[in-house]
C-alpha cells in the first residue's frame, strides 16, 4: 500500500467543511439550582497555636480513660496504644520526647526507657480543671523538648473558706468488663478539726 500524499492533504482540507455544514447538536436548556445562602459563626481566635479545654464537661463517644485518651480528641493529637490500655499522644506525627508533659507545673517522663509507661497514664483527664495545648516550638516557658507541642494539665488550688472536704467522682461501666471508676478528693485538715 502506498502513501498517497495530495489524497491526505485534500482529505485535511475538506474536514472543517464538512463540519461546518454538519448541523450543530440541539443543547436543552438546564435548569439553574438556587441554594439558600449560609451563614457560619465562630468565635475569633485571639491565640490559633493555643488549646484550653475543660475536662470535666461530658465528652462522646465516652469519657477518657487516660490522658492521651482525652488529648486524641483535640485536633492534630492522635495515639499509640502502650500496654493494651493506655497511649502515647502524638502530634503532627511527633511523640515521645517532642510533647512536653507538665503535670500540676512539673514535667513528667517515661516509666522505662522505651516508653512502655507513658506520662499520660498517670492522667486521669476528669480530675483536672483545665488541658492547656500550646501547639509547635512556640514557647520557651514549658521546658526542653517541645517541637511538637507542649501539654499541661492543671488543677485551681482553692483555699477553704467554709467547706473542710471538696471533691466529685464518676463511675462508667461497660461490656467486656469496662469499669472506670474516678474520686478526686480534697480536704484541709485544719478545717476538719473545727
Amino acid at each position: 500500500m502506498k502513501f498517497d500524499a495530495r489524497a491526505s492533504i485534500a482529505l485535511w482540507l475538506a474536514l472543517p467543511a464538512c463540519l461546518a455544514a454538519a448541523p450543530a447538536p440541539q443543547t436543552a436548556a438546564r435548569p439553574t439550582t438556587q441554594f439558600e445562602e449560609i451563614v457560619v459563626t465562630a468565635p475569633r481566635m485571639t491565640a490559633p497555636l493555643l488549646v484550653v479545654t475543660d475536662p470535666k464537661q461530658p465528652r462522646q463517644p465516652l469519657p477518657a480513660h487516660d490522658g492521651a485518651d482525652y488529648l486524641k480528641a483535640i485536633p492534630g493529637f492522635s495515639v499509640i496504644r502502650k500496654g493494651g490500655t493506655d497511649g502515647d499522644p502524638v502530634f503532627r506525627g511527633m511523640a515521645a520526647s517532642r510533647v512536653n508533659m507538665s503535670i500540676d507545673g512539673q514535667q513528667v517522663l517515661g516509666g522505662c526507657g522505651m516508653r512502655m509507661d507513658p506520662p499520660t497514664a498517670y492522667v486521669f483527664p476528669e480530675a483536672y480543671d483545665r488541658i492547656v495545648v500550646i501547639k509547635g516550638p512556640q514557647t520557651v516557658l514549658e521546658g526542653p523538648g517541645n517541637s511538637a507541642a507542649a501539654v499541661r494539665f492543671e488543677r485551681e488550688v482553692e483555699r477553704f473558706e467554709t467547706r473542710a472536704v471538696d471533691g466529685s467522682a464518676s463511675a462508667l461501666g461497660g461490656s467486656f468488663g469496662r469499669a472506670d471508676l474516678v474520686a478526686d478528693v480534697r480536704a484541709d485538715p485544719q478545717g476538719m478539726a473545727n
